[in-house]
C-alpha cells in the first residue's frame, strides 16, 4: 500500500511530467497554450501595464479560461501588481518558483487547452500594432477660396 501512496504523491508532485523542459521555460505550462508571453526585463515597462489593463477584458471573453503565471524572479510589486490585474478581471493567477527554472518570461497568459497562436511575445504584437496603425496624411488637398468662406 506505501508503495501506491509512493506513486500517487509523485505523479501529484509533478516528478514525471511530459515534456518538463518546455514546460518549465513556459512557467509551467507548453507553448501550444500561451496567448501572451513577457520578458523578465519588459514585465516592469509602462507600456506592458497598460496594454493589459485595455486588453485583458477582450482576451478573457476570447479565450476561456485564462490563467496567469508570474515569475518568482519578477520584483515584489510588480507580482502583487500583475495578481491585482488577475483578480480584477477574475483570472487565476500563480507565482512560479521551480528550482532549475530556465525561463526568460516575466510573466505567461495561457489557456488550458492548445491555441497555437504565431506570435505570443508583447513587444512583438506591440510593434506589429503600431505599424498597422493608418498613418493619416498631413498633405490634404487645400481647401478653396470659396469652400473656406463658406464653412
Amino acid at each position: 500500500m506505501d508503495k501506491l501512496e509512493d506513486k500517487v504523491l509523485k505523479r501529484a508532485l509533478s516528478d514525471k511530467r511530459l515534456d518538463p523542459d518546455q514546460q518549465r521555460y513556459y512557467l509551467g505550462t507548453y507553448a501550444e497554450r500561451v496567448i501572451l508571453s513577457v520578458p523578465l526585463a519588459e514585465a516592469t515597462n509602462e507600456k506592458v501595464k497598460n496594454y493589459l489593463e485595455t486588453e485583458l477584458p477582450n482576451l478573457s471573453m476570447t479565450y476561456q479560461p485564462l490563467a496567469l503565471k508570474i515569475s518568482s524572479e519578477l520584483a515584489p510589486q510588480y507580482q502583487i501588481l500583475y495578481m491585482k490585474l488577475a483578480k480584477q478581471y477574475h483570472l487565476t493567477a500563480t507565482i512560479v518558483t521551480e528550482k532549475h527554472m530556465t525561463s526568460p518570461f516575466g510573466f505567461i497568459l495561457h489557456t488550458d487547452h492548445a491555441i497555437n497562436l504565431n506570435e505570443t511575445r508583447l513587444d512583438i504584437i506591440l510593434k506589429q500594432s503600431e505599424s498597422e496603425r493608418p498613418i493619416k496624411q498631413a498633405s490634404e488637398k487645400p481647401k478653396s477660396f470659396w469652400q473656406k468662406f463658406f464653412q
